[in-house]
């Protein structure tokens, strides 16, 4: 090897996964990479690199990011296929909304809010 590949400048394209000279990965070796690292864990699902995708877009709803942004993130023309594919009721959503609905309604629903929606809707 000579010296001249150890000072190339790395390559700088803003890829989160590149290989070590700052170019991307080729999908295949992507690919490879996913697969080697599930086998590590205990995750049984066939996962691909598209979860990465359903995962950005829900954790950007999650964040209540605004619909219109999330398209613009993703490429969407159709609100309809952000909404029907990709976005899903998380946890932490479910929560919050009951959390917001409980605080908002706790006089009508004769509920003592406490702050905490799990002590006072769930186990009432």
């Amino acid at each position: 090897m000579d010296n001249s590949s150890k000072n190339k400048p790395l390559h700088d394209g803003g890829f989160i996964f590149s290989k070590s000279d700052g170019y991307p990965l080729s999908s295949k070796r992507f690919i490879q990479k996913m697969r080697s690292i599930l086998k590590q864990t205990t995750i049984k699902k066939n996962a691909t690199p598209h979860i990465f995708r359903h995962t950005f877009i829900s954790l950007l709803a999650e964040a209540s990011v605004p619909l219109p942004m999330i398209m613009k993130r993703v490429g969407h023309d159709d609100a309809k296929t952000t909404l029907k594919i990709y976005t899903h009721v998380t946890s932490k959503m479910q929560i919050d909304a009951d959390q917001k609905i409980s605080e908002m309604y706790a006089d009508l629903l004769d509920i003592p809010f406490k702050g905490d929606f799990a002590e006072n809707v769930i186990k009432t």
